[in-house]
C-alpha cells in the first residue's frame, strides 16, 4: 500500500470530472490518487490547504492529507546495522532489515529484494534461501 505520492499537473485535454467537487473540469486539471482534480479542489482533508503539485501527501480515504497535518512518514531502522532503511525492507515480527544486511543462515549470502519470493523463514527465525 502506498501511503503518499505526488500529483502531476496536466495542462491540455478535457473534459474530466473532479475528484473533489464532482464537477466538470473543462480544460486544466491535476491528477492525484488516481483521479482528476481542479487545482483548488486538491486540498488536505485536515487543514483544507491546497496541496502543491511538488508536495508529497498521504492517501486518506481517497482524499489528500498533507505531511504537516499527519506527520512525516515513519522511519524504519535496520535490526542488524541500525541504519535508516529507505525503500524496500525485510520485515519479521517487530524487526526490519536491509535486504543486504540479512544473510541466509545456510549459505551466508546476503538477500536481495528481487529474491523476496525465494526467502524462507524457519520456525527458529532463521532466514534461508528456498534452494539452500
Amino acid at each position: 500500500k502506498q501511503w503518499y505520492q505526488r500529483r502531476v499537473a496536466i495542462t491540455a485535454g478535457g473534459p474530466k470530472i473532479c475528484g473533489g467537487c464532482n464537477q466538470n473540469i473543462p480544460s486544466r486539471w491535476v491528477t492525484g490518487l488516481n483521479k482528476f482534480w481542479h487545482h483548488d479542489c486538491f486540498r488536505c482533508t485536515s487543514c483544507n490547504r491546497v496541496v502543491a503539485p511538488t508536495e508529497s501527501f498521504y492517501d486518506n480515504g481517497g482524499k489528500p492529507e498533507c505531511f504537516n497535518c499527519k506527520g512525516a512518514p515513519q522511519v524504519h531502522t535496520c535490526g542488524i546495522c541500525n541504519g535508516t532503511i529507505s525503500g524496500q525492507r525485510l520485515i519479521y515480527l517487530a524487526n526490519t532489515y536491509h535486504y543486504g544486511c540479512k544473510r541466509c543462515t545456510k549459505c551466508n549470502q546476503a538477500f536481495t529484494a528481487d529474491q523476496h519470493a525465494n526467502i524462507k523463514i524457519l520456525a527458529n527465525g532463521d532466514f534461508v534461501h528456498t534452494n539452500c
